[in-house]
């Protein structure tokens, strides 16, 4: 079975991990047909490190810095096959994914998009808690990006909504890929096996998103998106209350949790006259 995959790796100064990511295409149990690196702009570290790549159905492409989203529509264009892979520079894919997401998507033509379970990879040190995004139709994305980045989808996905979002440089630019074309009525299926590691770094773009430039990129989603969200309205509410209180549930641990070590603070001296008082008995 061929793959009849290309393989987009935009890449900005990921020189330590590139070569990583390449590896985990390169020992796919189903080989990709091309594999696409597009250098956004890097440091002469990166750069270095990517001239010297030298492997079959490879290319590596170098351009001014633009912004991932240029660099996914200039790799996804240039693609001659009917299937794209997404990964980033730093992550990494475990050997068994594109055998079975390419099976998904050949037998099943309601789906344009497959992702699957995956896990994290922060200071080095691998979290064995299992992340499970749901995918599904597009009311599963409204309040939260419940997708990854990395996932397999058809191109003529890509082309039906217009590629991805140049505008959104600031991130966020996959949820709004995803939701671009789940509305057209394509479902995104989730494989439930942890094959993909999300590595998390101190300035994650993902973190700088969140921090700085979340409540405008929300709003920009929903001015952009808002049809769905009027039509969808119900699960929208549902899914932002439910949201609103984890969130809560949360803060109220957190804050008993607080209360408890700061009694136990002040009880520590008290606990110790006793302990001394009990010796001398």
């Amino acid at each position: 079975m061929k793959s009849n995959t290309t393989v987009i790796i935009p890449c900005y100064n990921d020189g330590k991990y590139i070569v990583e990511a390449l590896n985990s295409i390169r020992n796919q149990t189903l080989k990709a047909e091309k594999i696409i690196i597009i250098d956004d702009g890097s440091d002469n570290e990166t750069k270095t490190i990517l001239k010297n790549i030298k492997a079959e159905n490879v290319e590596v492409i170098f351009q001014e810095n633009k912004g991932v989203c240029v660099a996914r529509n200039i790799g996804v264009d240039l693609a001659k096959t009917d299937y794209i892979l997404n990964l980033d520079a730093d992550d990494y894919f475990e050997p068994t994914f594109l055998e079975k997401a390419v099976n998904v998507l050949n037998n099943n033509s309601h789906i344009g998009v497959v992702g699957c379970y995956y896990k994290i990879l922060n200071n080095d040190r691998l979290n064995l808690n299992i992340v499970k995004p749901i995918g599904g139709t597009v009311k599963n994305l409204l309040a939260n990006n419940n997708a990854m980045n990395c996932s397999l989808y058809r191109k003529i996905c890509w082309s039906k909504v217009s590629g991805y979002d140049e505008n959104m440089k600031d991130g966020y630019e996959d949820w709004d890929f995803w939701m671009s074309i789940l509305k057209h009525n394509w479902d995104m299926h989730i494989l439930k096996e942890p094959l993909f590691v999300y590595r998390i770094k101190k300035n994650s773009r993902d973190i700088v998103a969140f921090k700085e430039h979340h409540m405008k990129l929300k709003l920009y989603l929903f001015e952009k998106h808002k049809q769905v969200y009027l039509d969808n309205f119900e699960s929208y509410f549902n899914q932002v209350t439910y949201i609103n209180y984890k969130l809560k549930l949360k803060n109220l641990e957190s804050t008993n949790t607080k209360a408890s070590k700061i009694g136990n603070t002040i009880l520590a001296p008290l606990k110790f006259l006793k302990m001394k008082i009990n010796t001398f008995k």
